[in-house]
């Protein structure tokens, strides 16, 4: 266990949440460097700049699982009419036992292939679900980076809830690691929550179906 990780299980108290705001958690990790030690044996022979981190969903319930009193992970998502997400939000529910939250995704009207404008934003659900539930959990572990959080942190930080922010260097919003109980970068923790693949090309969704193994 290195020092990050024995300093998370140093803060967490309680009963344990994750709720993830999916499309922020991989846009914060999509740009992440791969160094050539986090190489993988079998993706060696390639170049590092032909390789990227991705969330590695399984990874991450498993992580947290061994915590603490781990109540369950909240996944926030868009949905995407097509055979590849339908089959992750099945892994997420069906797999790990995620509790999903879905909406469908808004295009706005200067919305073209090439520039696509598009958004299905959860900070409300976030806000009303965390509220309503908290007799449920005392740590709340939050993935986003997102400035709108920060009244809802200071909200459950006033009625006795730890908050722990997950986000990346340059994905965070100034105002909330000072309003966190304990903020940590998604980087220290990248060989516990992430894993390393070819990149693709790019793709009208903003986030990729992840591993389903």
């Amino acid at each position: 266990m290195n020092e990050y990780e024995s300093k998370l299980k140093d803060v967490i108290k309680g009963r344990v949440v994750v709720y993830i705001d999916a499309a922020n958690l991989e846009r914060s990790v999509k740009d992440m460097f791969v160094r050539p030690d986090d190489v993988p044996d079998n993706l060696k022979n390639l170049p590092t700049d032909t390789l990227c981190w991705s969330v590695d969903y399984k990874k991450l319930n498993e992580f947290f699982r061994n915590l603490g009193n781990f109540q369950g992970v909240r996944f926030y998502t868009a949905e995407f009419d097509s055979e590849g997400h339908h089959k992750f939000r099945y892994f997420l529910d069906k797999g790990l036992k995620f509790k999903l939250i879905t909406k469908p995704i808004k295009e706005y009207g200067d919305h073209t292939i090439n520039a696509p404008h598009r958004k299905a934003n959860f900070d409300v659900e976030i806000a009303v679900d965390s509220t309503f539930s908290m007799k449920d959990f005392d740590t709340l572990i939050l993935f986003s980076g997102d400035c709108d959080f920060d009244y809802l942190i200071k909200f459950l930080r006033g009625n006795e809830k730890v908050v722990i922010g997950f986000s990346r260097s340059g994905h965070v919003a100034k105002e909330l690691p000072p309003a966190l109980s304990h903020y940590f970068d998604i980087a220290n923790f990248r060989t516990n929550l992430l894993q390393v693949g070819v990149r693709k090309a790019k793709s009208p969704e903003p986030f990729g179906p992840g591993p389903r193994n």
